[in-house]
C-alpha cells in the first residue's frame, strides 16, 4: 500500500515522472537503431512490464513503480516506432519515383513570390490515388507540393492571366490557385524529408512527420491541375473568412502592416517585412506571429472579460470561454499547434470554471502524455516544445514570482513581470540550443508592446466580424489598428537596438541544460522534499535550503542564479584549447569551419545552392556558428566561384563581422555575382586574392596555399573545367593534425600538383568536387595518404556522389576511413581529443 499511498500524495510528481519516463523512451526509440525493427517485442515487453505492476500492486509492493515505469519508457520507444516508419502504402515509400498522383488540398495553398517576383506555391495534398499507366493505386499519407508558374497547367495558368490581367503573382487572390478541399491532380519525384545532419536545428523532417506529412514533390512543368470541389463547409468557411479579413486589412493598411496584423490574427510569417521579424526576435516577441497558447490565453480572457462586464453567472462565462476558443481555433485554421493549444485552453477554462485552479498542473501534464502517447513525434516540434516549456514556467514559477514580486512593485507589473519570467526561465535551454541568445529587452517588451500587441489582435478579429455588418466601422478600426503595428514596429526596433538587447550565448552542453533544470526543481520543491534532498547534497543544496529558511525565495533564487551564471559563463569562456575543424553539413555543397585553440574562427567555403531560394547562408552557416559561440569570422577562404560552395556568403556577412574573403583568381566580378547581393561595394573591399605558395598563420594555426591558378596559366578562355579548373587548394595544420581542402580540384590539376612534386600528405582529405570520379585520382590519394576523408554531399543529390569509383579508389590506396555529411551529418574533429560526430 506503501508506493499506492506515495503516489495519491504526490499525484502531480507521479504524472510528471510518467512525462519524463515517455520522453526517454520516445527519444531511445529515434536514436537507438538495435530494436527499431522488433516493434513487437516492445510491445510484449510493455505489456509483461503492466502485468507485473498489477500483481505488485495488489500486493502492496513498494516495487510497484519500476515495472510501470519500464512499461511507459517501451510504450514510448514503440510509440515512435510507429509513428517514425511510415506504411507500405504511405507515399513516402514511392521515394525517389517519378509519380502522377491525384488527391485532395488540406487547407489553401501558401502563395508568395520572390525576390524577382516569381510565383512560388506550397500546398499539402492528401494522395488519394497513384496514377500510373495500366493502374491506379490507393496512397496514403500527406506531402508537400512545391510549385511555380510554370507546373501550372496551360489552361489554368491562361486563366489566371485572364482573370488578374497584368496584375504581379503576389496581388492574385490565394483562392484562385486552389482552396482547401479541391482536387488536384500533379506529377513530380517524391523525395522524403532530410533536414540538415547540424547540432542546434530544428528537426523539420520531425515536426511534418508528427502533422502526418511524410514527403514533398516539386511540381513538374505544366503537370499542376486544380478542380474545384465541393469540400466540407468548415474548412472552406474558415479559408474564405480568413481571404475576407485579409482582403479587409490590405484596403485599411499598407501591404506589410497587414500581413503582420494578419499574422498576429492567424499565425505566419507570409509577406512580413524583414526587419520586423529580426525585432520581434530579438526583443522575444516572435511568438505572437504564430497561434499559440498566447492567443487561446486572450481569447479566454476577453470572454471572460465580456462575462463579468454583463455579470454572467461562471457557468456562462466559462462556457462563452469555452466557445470563443472552439471558434477562434476553427477561424486560425485548426492545424495541430492550435489545436493543440486550443484542446489545454479547454481543458483549462474547465478547470476554472469547477473551481479547482491548482488542477491546472495536473492537466498539463495529462494532456502532454496524451498528445505524445498519440503523436510521439512532436517531442522534437520546436512548437511544442516552446508552448508546453512555457506554461509549465506560467504554472509552476510565476506564482511563486509573483508573489515575490507583490511586495516590491504595482500588482500590474509583478504580475507582468512573473509571467514573462517564469515562462522564459522554464525554456531558457530550450531557446539558447536553437537561437543561442538571450533576450534582456524582452521584459520591456512583454510590459510595453505585448498589451498593445494583444490589443491589436482584440481589435483585428472585432473589425473582421463588423466589416461584413458595418463595413465604415470595420474599415475604420483596421485603420487605427495599422496605425497601431506602425507603433509597435518603431518600438520593437527601438527596443532591439538598445546595448545588449541580445546576447548570443554558445548553445549548453546536455548536463549543463540537467545542472539547470534540477536547481529550477530544487527551487520549486515542497519543504519536506527539499530537506530531504539537502541531506543528500549538503554542500549546495543545504546552502539553498537556508537560504530559503532565511530569506525565503529570494534567497533560493539568488543562489540558484549563481549556479546559473557560473554555468553559463563556464560554457561560454572556459573553453578547451584546442583545434576544431568542423565540415558543415550544408547538402550539395561545401563549407568548414574552422576554431583556433583561441577562440578565432574562419571558414573554408560556405555552401549555397538549394532549390525555392532557400538561403543556406542565413538559416544553415549562420546558427551553426552561433552553436558553437562564434560571433565573428576573421577569414572566409573560398576555392572557387561556384554556387554551391561561396553563395552563402551573402547570408553570412549579413548577421556576422568578416575580416576578409580570400577568393581565387577567376575575377572579383564572377564572386560578386555568386553572392547575388546589394552590397557588392561593401563586399568588394574584402575581397582578396590568394597567392601561391605563401602561408598564412592565425593564432598559432598554418594555412598553407598549396595551389591557386591564374588566368594566365591555365589559358584565356579555359572552360574545359567548367570554373572546377580554378579551385585552390588549402592545407590548415596545426600541431601534427593537417586538413587538406580541394574543393571541387579536378584530376588534371592534381596531376599539374604531383609533377611539381607538391607535398600532399594530410590527416584528413576533404575529397574533392564532393565525391565524382572526375577527382581523387589514385596518385593523388596515395600522395594525400589520409587517416580520415571527407566527402560533403547532398542526400540522394542527383548527381550521384560520391561516385563509387571514388570509394574503391579510397578504400584501396589509402585506407581511410570515410565520413559522409550526407550520412552521418556535420563531422567535427578536435585535435588533441578523439573525433566524433557533432
Amino acid at each position: 500500500m506503501g508506493v499506492g499511498l506515495g503516489i495519491g500524495q504526490h499525484p502531480k510528481g507521479f504524472i510528471n515522472l510518467l512525462l519524463l519516463v515517455l520522453c526517454l523512451g520516445i527519444i531511445c526509440g529515434a536514436q537507438a537503431g538495435g530494436l527499431r525493427g522488433m516493434v513487437e517485442l516492445l510491445w510484449l515487453l510493455a505489456g509483461v512490464s503492466i502485468a507485473v505492476g498489477a500483481v505488485l500492486l495488489a500486493r502492496g509492493s513498494r516495487l510497484t513503480l519500476l515495472p510501470v515505469m519500464l512499461a511507459v519508457f517501451l510504450l514510448g520507444w514503440g510509440c515512435c516506432y510507429s509513428a517514425a516508419v511510415p506504411g507500405a502504402h504511405d507515399i513516402a515509400a514511392f521515394e525517389g519515383r517519378q509519380v502522377k498522383l491525384e488527391g485532395i488540398l488540406d487547407g489553401n495553398p501558401r502563395v508568395t513570390a520572390d525576390e524577382q517576383g516569381n510565383l512560388r506555391l506550397r500546398y499539402v495534398l492528401v494522395p488519394q490515388k497513384l496514377l500510373t499507366a495500366d493502374v491506379e493505386k490507393p496512397v496514403t499519407g500527406s506531402l508537400l507540393v512545391y510549385a511555380n508558374e510554370s507546373s501550372l497547367d496551360i489552361e489554368l495558368a491562361k486563366s489566371l492571366a485572364d482573370a488578374n490581367g497584368e496584375a504581379d503573382w503576389a496581388s492574385v487572390p490565394e483562392t484562385q490557385l486552389g482552396r482547401s478541399g479541391d482536387r488536384m491532380v500533379c506529377s513530380g519525384t517524391v523525395q522524403s524529408f532530410h533536414d540538415y545532419g547540424n547540432p542546434g536545428r530544428m528537426n523539420t523532417a520531425m515536426a511534418y512527420m508528427a502533422q502526418g506529412i511524410t514527403g514533398q514533390m516539386a511540381a513538374d512543368k505544366y503537370s499542376l491541375r486544380l478542380i474545384p470541389e465541393e469540400a466540407d463547409w468548415l474548412p472552406r468557411l474558415s479559408g474564405e473568412v480568413r481571404s475576407r479579413y485579409r482582403a479587409y486589412m490590405e484596403q485599411a493598411m499598407s501591404r506589410e502592416d497587414g500581413a503582420a496584423v494578419f499574422a498576429m490574427l492567424f499565425g505566419g510569417y507570409q509577406g512580413i517585412r524583414p526587419e520586423l521579424l529580426e525585432a520581434f526576435t530579438t526583443v522575444g516577441l516572435v511568438h505572437i506571429l504564430s497561434v499559440s497558447g498566447s492567443h487561446i490565453t486572450l481569447m479566454a480572457g476577453l470572454a471572460g472579460a465580456l462575462g463579468r462586464l454583463l455579470h454572467l453567472p461562471a457557468s456562462i462565462t466559462g462556457a462563452l470561454a469555452a466557445l470563443t476558443i472552439v471558434f477562434y481555433g476553427i477561424l486560425a485554421g485548426a492545424v495541430p499547434p492550435v489545436i493543440r493549444s486550443a484542446v489545454m485552453g479547454l481543458l483549462t477554462v474547465l478547470a476554472l470554471t469547477m473551481g479547482r485552479d491548482k488542477d491546472a498542473q495536473h492537466i498539463l501534464g495529462l494532456a502532454a502524455l496524451g498528445m505524445l502517447l498519440h503523436s510521439p513525434l512532436l517531442l522534437y516540434d520546436i512548437s511544442f516544445q516552446l508552448s508546453f516549456g512555457a506554461a509549465a514556467g506560467l504554472l509552476y514559477i510565476a506564482p511563486p514570482l509573483r508573489q515575490l514580486l507583490r511586495r516590491k512593485l504595482p500588482v500590474f507589473a509583478a504580475d507582468s513581470l512573473a509571467v514573462t519570467i517564469g515562462a522564459q526561465l522554464s525554456v531558457l535551454p530550450v531557446i539558447i540550443w536553437y537561437f543561442n541568445a538571450v533576450s534582456f529587452s524582452s521584459l520591456a517588451a512583454n510590459l510595453i508592446i505585448a498589451p498593445a500587441a494583444e490589443g491589436i489582435i482584440a481589435a483585428g478579429l472585432l473589425a473582421g466580424l463588423l466589416a461584413s455588418l458595418l463595413p465604415w466601422l470595420g474599415h475604420l478600426i483596421f485603420v487605427a489598428a495599422g496605425v497601431a503595428m506602425g507603433l509597435v514596429y518603431e518600438l520593437s526596433r527601438l527596443l532591439a537596438a538598445l546595448p545588449g538587447s541580445k546576447i548570443y550565448v554558445p548553445s549548453l552542453s546536455w548536463w549543463s541544460c540537467a545542472l539547470y533544470y534540477a536547481v529550477l526543481l530544487f527551487c520549486l520543491l515542497p519543504p519536506e522534499v527539499r530537506h530531504r534532498v539537502s541531506k543528500t547534497l549538503p554542500a549546495y543544496a543545504g546552502f539553498l535550503h537556508r537560504l530559503r529558511q532565511d530569506r525565503g525565495l529570494a534567497g533560493a533564487g539568488a543562489a540558484a542564479g549563481i549556479l546559473i551564471v557560473f554555468v553559463l559563463v563556464r560554457q561560454a569562456f572556459l573553453v578547451p584549447q584546442e583545434l576544431q575543424v568542423h565540415f558543415i553539413d550544408v547538402g550539395q555543397g561545401d563549407a568548414a569551419l574552422v576554431i583556433t585553440p583561441h577562440g578565432h574562427a574562419f571558414m573554408v567555403d560556405t555552401g549555397g545552392v538549394r532549390q525555392r531560394g532557400y538561403d543556406i547562408g542565413k538559416m544553415v552557416d549562420v546558427p551553426y556558428l552561433l552553436h558553437y559561440g562564434i560571433q565573428r569570422l576573421d577569414y572566409i577562404f573560398l576555392t572557387h566561384a561556384h554556387d554551391d560552395h561561396a553563395a552563402g556568403v551573402r547570408g553570412i556577412i549579413g548577421r556576422l563581422p568578416v575580416g576578409a574573403i580570400m577568393i581565387g583568381h577567376e575575377g572579383a566580378g564572377e564572386y560578386l555575382k555568386v553572392f547575388g547581393t546589394g552590397e557588392n561595394k561593401k563586399l568588394a573591399k574584402l575581397l582578396l586574392p590568394l597567392q601561391e605558395n605563401t602561408v598564412m598563420e592565425l593564432d598559432g594555426v598554418k594555412i598553407e596555399v598549396l595551389y591557386s591558378p591564374s588566368v594566365s596559366r591555365l589559358g584565356e578562355g579555359n572552360a574545359a573545367g567548367g570554373g572546377n579548373e580554378y579551385s585552390n587548394l588549402l592545407r590548415v595544420s596545426y600541431g601534427r593534425a593537417s586538413f587538406l581542402f580541394t574543393g571541387d580540384l579536378a584530376a588534371e590539376q592534381e596531376a599539374e600538383l604531383l609533377s611539381r612534386g607538391v607535398a600532399l600528405r594530410s590527416t584528413v582529405l576533404k575529397v574533392g568536387h564532393h565525391g565524382s570520379r572526375s577527382s581523387s585520382s589514385e596518385a593523388f590519394l596515395q600522395a594525400a595518404a589520409p587517416k580520415w576523408a571527407v566527402i560533403s554531399c547532398g542526400y540522394h543529390n542527383s548527381f550521384g556522389h560520391p561516385h563509387q569509383e571514388v570509394l574503391a579508389r579510397l578504400r584501396q590506396h589509402t585506407g581511410a576511413q570515410i565520413l559522409r555529411t550526407d550520412e552521418q551529418g556535420a563531422i567535427c574533429f578536435f585535435y588533441r581529443r578523439k573525433k566524433y560526430p557533432c
